[in-house]
């Protein structure tokens, strides 16, 4: 079977249990992605996620490369080396080869070809600093867009999920990351990233009221044109969610680490902060096509690099896959 995996041994696993009525259920997911923040896996939970986990007795492992695909040699070290990440065993060799990636020892032009990639960061201080000096940096007025709710437009709600913010700082120029699935179909999904084009207020109103749209340009758009000549730009409107009305955007000159699952980056500046946690640096750096798209920024010690195979959740992670494995090896 065939899937989106990470590296070229066992990443995806796909987990089936029937029940009574003869619907089926499915999951697919990789044990060596992060749990969500200030979470833990189901597998090591002590809350009904458990004993549903435990209820599942089929295991299919999903094992072919499609992310970084191709079999030169360059590309087989750069698989063998996600392997050894995700094992969280740490290889001398492998940690010279990242080094390779810093801008220490790229020249020039293979520096100059990061200019303007998402930076991710391994905490929301960095990625808030980041995103603030870039925005200021472009030297245009900045929109202030406050989340409202949607019956009172003088009343701010707190937004505790993931799709819309309580404050957004943009201005013309600003890189943004769309933060719900608005049309799936033509692209407008959640993480796809964009930059804003122009900043539009009612007729005679003006900040700090609400904004009306922002035209955005999108790396990846395939629907109808809002303007004949410029096709990936469309306009976004504020959203409702949960009785809150905000602009589905976030600023994307830097990002979380944790917010690079699901994405497919040709290039990307990366900085794994000063803990290594289990998983942190198997998922940003598999997150990239090649290891030519990758920038490492700053570089880290080959003892920071080690701590990886120290991680406290590591042993209940492989005795988890282990226990799968066994399954997946009497499946009938």
């Amino acid at each position: 079977m065939e899937f989106d995996s990470d590296a070229n041994e066992v990443i995806f696993v796909g987990l089936v249990i029937e029940f009574d009525e003869g619907i089926s259920m499915i999951l697919v997911g990789d044990l060596g992605q992060l749990p969500l923040v200030n979470d833990r896996p189901a597998y090591d939970s002590n809350r009904r996620a458990k004993l549903l986990w435990e209820e599942f007795k089929t295991m299919i492992t999903l094992d072919k490369v499609f992310r970084q695909d191709g079999e030169n040699i360059q590309q087989q070290r750069f698989h063998q080396l996600l392997t050894n990440l995700r094992d969280a065993n740490p290889k001398i060799d492998d940690w010279k080869l990242l080094m390779m990636r810093t801008p220490i020892t790229l020249d020039v032009a293979r520096n100059n070809y990061f200019d303007n990639v998402v930076h991710f960061f391994s905490t929301n201080e960095n990625v808030h600093n980041h995103n603030k000096r870039m925005l200021y940096s472009l030297n245009h007025p900045v929109a202030h867009s406050l989340a409202i709710r949607a019956r009172s437009v003088n009343t701010i709600e707190d937004c505790s999920n993931d799709e819309l913010d309580l404050e957004l700082l943009i201005n013309k120029n600003s890189r943004v990351m769309l933060t719900s699935n608005l049309w799936i179909q033509v692209g407008l999904v959640n993480g796809v990233l964009g930059y804003i084009q122009k900043i539009v207020y009612k007729p005679g109103s003006a900040p700090p009221e609400p904004l009306t749209y922002v035209l955005v340009e999108f790396d990846s758009y395939s629907g109808m044109p809002f303007e004949d000549h410029h096709p990936n730009i469309i306009p976004i409107t504020p959203i409702q969610r949960g009785g809150t009305l905000q602009l589905p955007l976030r600023l994307a000159w830097a990002l979380t680490i944790h917010k690079s699952q699901g994405l497919t980056l040709s290039k990307a500046t990366i900085d794994i902060g000063s803990r290594e946690r289990i998983g942190l640096t198997f998922v940003i750096v598999s997150h990239v096509k090649s290891l030519e798209g990758l920038r490492i920024m700053p570089p880290f010690t080959y003892d920071h690099y080690e701590k990886m195979k120290n991680g406290k959740q590591l042993s209940k992670r492989k005795a988890e896959e282990n226990r799968l494995k066994f399954l997946e090896d009497n499946l009938m």
